[in-house]
């Protein structure tokens, strides 16, 4: 063999273990998907036994429940600015919209002017009648586990199931 030989081998076997590894990095790349899991497996899942979102067709996630993981339609979460009602903050507008917000923040009015704010969580459905539960569980739906929501009670709030 020659020394050309030699070196196209080498390159072949590069290559090759180049291609490799980018396929295994492909579908197992620990990229997470938007939104979130269900709070519950409901419906029918469209793959059994996945690792991470990578192993999962379109834009379901890998999801994981007591009896296994599953791949699932997500959950979508809306984030809102917080209600100010009684409030005044700073007259400074230390932003202008939420691309100047660090870590999910959202750029909203406090009253006077506009801060970087931490914002209120709002879970897709909606409650349907109050409960009887008299007591404050919840002030919004970021206090609910899973795909629950802060709703309305005879005389408080507390965490249910969305209709």
């Amino acid at each position: 063999m020659t020394m050309g030989t030699h070196w196209c081998a080498i390159s072949l076997l590069v290559l090759s273990f180049g291609i490799f590894v980018h396929s295994l990095f492909k579908f197992h790349d620990g990229h997470t998907k938007p939104g979130q899991c269900p709070s519950s497996l409901r419906g029918f899942p469209s793959g059994v036994g996945c690792e991470c979102d990578g192993d999962c067709p379109d834009n379901h996630k890998c999801c994981e429940y007591h009896c296994g993981n599953f791949c699932l339609p997500p959950v979508f979460v809306r984030a809102e600015c917080p209600d100010n009602h009684w409030s005044v903050g700073t007259c400074v507008n230390s932003c202008s919209d939420d691309h100047h917000c660090p870590h999910g923040k959202k750029c909203c009015f406090n009253g006077c002017g506009h801060e970087c704010t931490v914002p209120k969580i709002v879970k897709p459905g909606s409650c349907g009648f109050p409960s009887l539960t008299c007591e404050k569980l919840c002030s919004d739906d970021s206090n609910c586990d899973g795909n629950e929501k802060c709703c309305s009670a005879f005389c408080g709030l507390a965490c249910r199931e969305p209709l």
